[in-house]
């Protein structure tokens, strides 16, 4: 059975806000509660842009369930070592799991502050060499290259010299009973394929045969040829929902996020002004075809069925409703019991 998540995007509510749209979220039937982070939001008007890892502090006393990243760059301006330490750290004060969602980044989390932000082949070896770090903090040695390995101590010190990122007898003294759990966001094969040889789960916002057809196929090949089991992967969709009963407000409620129907992820682009200018390009059918936008709860659960029916495990929907307390009644008492 598919499970239902709730993305909470800090670039649209402020952290108490969405704090509360967690709970909501919860209380209506969603799982888990993810959230993104990033330094600079994808639009500019009316935009928030709350730090993740100090909103999931608050999140671990407030929401019950599974919690985490929607995805955390592994690029330039987190140190591998720190985002171990952050999340060893928020698995301990919770007692339900704790995702890390790792990613290549954009460059709106890196240039801002001074950080370059290099093609795709480095950014996604960069990804690489962050996530044996991560894993070899963590204690999780099975996960990491023999080289790696070699270089955890029987102390558990960790010694790296890489091409992007060293340790030099690193430790990580506060850590839980379990290591949180690492999830890769992806949009293509190459990618796809560190999920598939480092990660229990994988997420993207490509769906239809771009998905069925492209992604899914790789991330199960590649697992194989890792000897891991691609049953064991979790797949999640990422998706923005609008729902109200005059279609035509669900639809212009999601504006702010008219800019990621122009590709914008893969391009150099850090402000938040040009960002939102780039979204007035979109047309109606390329917003249709981007967000789940709805008027009806039998058609929300109709397009989350089609979802699930692509081979996704999780559906982790974002809320830009004009009323989003309408979009959680509705999950709650329609949609996700007919799933």
């Amino acid at each position: 059975m598919v499970r239902i998540d709730y993305m909470a995007h800090q670039e649209q509510y402020d952290p108490t806000t969405l704090l509360d749209y967690g709970e909501h979220a919860i209380d209506s039937g969603y799982e888990t509660v993810w959230t993104s982070d990033h330094f600079h939001p994808w639009f500019h008007t009316d935009a928030e842009s709350g730090f993740a890892w100090s909103w999931l502090g608050a999140a671990t006393e407030r929401l019950d369930g599974p919690i985490g990243t929607c995805v955390t760059p592994a690029t330039g301006h987190y140190h591998p070592g720190m985002i171990a330490q952050a999340f060893a750290t928020l698995q301990q004060l919770h007692d339900d799991p704790v995702l890390l969602g790792l990613s290549t980044g954009e460059a709106m989390n890196e240039t801002p502050l001074g950080f370059d932000w290099p093609e795709y082949p480095e950014r996604r070896d960069r990804l690489e060499e962050a996530i044996q770090i991560i894993r070899a903090l963590w204690g999780d040695e099975e996960w990491v290259s023999d080289a790696v390995r070699e270089r955890i101590n029987e102390e558990g010190f960790v010694s790296y010299d890489g091409d992007r990122f060293d340790l030099d007898e690193a430790k990580l003294y506060t850590t839980a009973d379990r290591s949180p759990k690492l999830h890769i966001a992806a949009n293509g094969p190459s990618t796809a394929r560190l999920a598939a040889r480092y990660a229990d789960g994988f997420i993207t916002v490509k769906k239809g045969e771009e998905y069925t057809d492209r992604l899914y196929p790789a991330i199960r090949r590649y697992a194989e040829e890792e000897g891991n089991d691609p049953d064991a992967i979790e797949t999640t969709l990422l998706v923005t929902a609008s729902y109200h009963p005059e279609y035509e407000r669900a639809l212009e409620a999601t504006r702010p996020w008219w800019a990621t129907t122009q590709n914008v992820f893969d391009r150099a682009m850090a402000n938040p002004k040009e960002i939102e200018a780039e979204g007035e390009q979109a047309t109606r059918e390329e917003i249709e075809e981007k967000f789940l936008i709805a008027d009806d709860p039998s058609a929300i659960a109709a397009q989350l069925e089609e979802y699930a029916e692509m081979g996704f495990d999780r559906i982790a929907v974002g809320n830009t409703s004009p009323e989003p307390e309408r979009l959680f009644d509705v999950m709650h008492d329609e949609v996700i019991p007919s799933l």
